[in-house]
């Protein structure tokens, strides 16, 4: 209780109804320890952002991070891939967008990679057989 009492900021007489600790106003310093691979990745991000300080871009993940917990949104979906772009191919992206050729830059980079990597011959397949099973569910009918 002492260790609480003299962290600034927060009065361990005062608690919320749901009996949390109240923060004042002046706020509380909080210390993180990052490996120099985490340092680099949060820096690089800033300055792709454009975000000034350490402060802000950690208070924003925190606040991104509850927010999409909230949600029911997976911070980091199993399997995924995070790929970067430059500016130039995030505009182009975009542009594709707006003009209707791609649903999502998501999307349209998922698509692009299946028709690298899914031989033809298996999507002509797939498409005759789904064909095939479309057409005995319509003659059930």
């Amino acid at each position: 209780m002492k260790l609480l009492q003299s962290l600034k900021g927060w009065d361990s007489t005062r608690t919320a109804k749901n009996g949390r600790m109240k923060m004042s106003d002046d706020g509380t310093k909080v210390t993180i320890r990052m490996g120099p691979e985490e340092i680099q990745m949060m820096e690089d991000f800033m300055a792709d952002q454009d975000i000034g300080n350490r402060s802000d871009f950690i208070r924003d993940a925190i606040k991104g991070y509850i927010a999409s917990v909230k949600a029911g949104q997976p911070m980091n979906a199993e399997g995924g891939i995070f790929v970067r772009l430059n500016d130039v191919q995030m505009d182009t992206l975009e542009a594709l967008v707006q003009t209707g050729i791609a649903v999502s830059p998501e999307e349209y980079i998922r698509k692009c990679l299946l028709e690298k990597i899914v031989p033809k011959s298996i999507e002509d397949d797939a498409i005759e057989n789904a064909f095939k099973a479309a057409q005995m569910k319509a003659a059930l009918k």
